[in-house]
Formats: structure tokens, C-alpha cells, sequence
């Protein structure tokens, strides 16, 4: 890496150094310069300008190239949504509909916000994992219960919420237990013929 800035990265690849815009989360995971430096990036594209954009992680540029899919979102925009808030917050932010926290970020107004939430709730609950689940067991039977909510048509989302809630009350429950207490959490729920179906 040439040269660092909190919104640029000079990136000098066998000789040819490359201009990277940058949000500032990326900015601190940088290496001195002079070191070697791995960024994720995408190519932005337009009749007026050519672009790259670069970031530390992988969820910064998914997060990223699903911001400037949003109506009225550009890149600038979003890298400043990435620099004000974590990618993990800003998901939780979205599937909880939070309009306090998001209206927050600087330049994201009451209507911005709401377009955020109406276009990437869906898109982001297939992937998103909550940050507390971390904290329960990840043992077989949490990821095969999991597996089994999505194949019933949960996103992995919800899922992992509803799973994480029933172990924290009882960690050695059985797989089909876990199955039917977690079920109960939705009254749509499956019928107890289609749980041992999954087993």
C-alpha cells in the first residue's frame, strides 16, 4: 500500500498504483503503509465516471453493493452509511425497522430510512446472523435445528432468534424437542407429523 487516507487507499499493484475510495471502518483496518494490503473491491461504473471502491471485509462490500442497489442511494452515500455504523448494527438496525438509529447516520433522513428498510429487510434477513447468538452453544443440534426452520420457511434470521431464545432457557433439550418448542414461537407453526418429517 502507497498511502492511506480515512477515505482513500493508494494501492500499488506491480507498479501501477490504484486510487481506492474507502469508508473509515475499512480506513482502521488498514496496515501501515508500505505493507501488504488485501481489499475487496467493486468496480462502479457510470457514462461519467469509473470507480473503485475498496473494503477491508467481505460484509463491508456485500453491505455496500446492496446500499447503492437501493433508489436514490449512491457510492457516496453509502460509504458514509459504512463509516457512521457497523455493518452488524446497521442489519440489526434494518430487520428491527429501527428508524431512531438509522435516521442517526449522518444524511439519512425519516424517508431515506424507510425506503432502506422496505428494500433490504427481506434481502438482509436471508443471511443475517445476530451478534448474540454468538453467545449460545453452536453445538449440532442449534445448526441442525436451524437448517430445519429454513427448510420449513424461516429465513436463516428469524431462525437463528427463535433457536438461540429456547437454548437459552434449556441447553441440553434433544433436537426434536428444540424443533417443537421453537415451532411454537410462530402460530402458523408446523404440524408435529411435518417436525418428525425433518428429523
Amino acid at each position: 500500500m502507497a498511502e492511506k487516507k480515512p477515505t482513500t487507499a493508494i494501492v500499488d499493484v506491480k507498479g501501477v498504483g490504484y486510487s481506492v475510495n474507502i469508508p473509515i471502518s475499512s480506513f482502521d483496518k488498514l496496515p501501515e503503509v508500505g505493507s501488504a494490503v488485501k481489499l475487496f473491491t467493486c468496480t462502479y461504473v457510470r457514462e461519467d465516471a469509473f470507480q473503485l471502491f475498496g473494503f477491508a471485509t467481505t460484509p463491508e462490500k456485500e453491505l455496500f453493493e446492496l446500499l447503492i442497489s437501493v433508489n436514490g442511494v449512491g457510492p457516496k452515500s453509502a460509504l458514509g452509511i459504512l463509516s457512521s455504523i457497523s455493518v452488524e448494527d446497521f442489519q440489526a438496525s434494518i430487520l428491527e425497522e429501527n428508524i431512531d438509529m438509522l435516521t442517526k447516520i449522518s444524511g439519512v433522513g425519516n424517508k431515506t430510512a424507510q425506503r432502506l428498510i422496505v428494500e433490504l429487510k427481506e434481502k438482509i434477513a436471508k443471511n443475517f446472523v445476530p451478534a448474540e447468538s454468538k453467545k449460545v452453544s453452536s453445538d449440532q443440534n442449534s445448526e441442525e435445528a436451524v437448517l430445519a426452520l429454513v427448510s420449513l420457511g424461516y429465513n436463516k434470521y428469524e431462525a437463528r432468534k427463535i433457536i438461540d431464545q429456547v437454548l437459552e432457557k434449556d441447553k441440553k433439550i434433544s433436537l426434536e424437542e428444540l424443533l417443537k418448542k421453537a415451532l411454537n414461537f410462530n402460530p402458523n407453526a408446523k404440524s408435529k407429523t411435518q417436525i418428525s418429517k425433518t428429523l
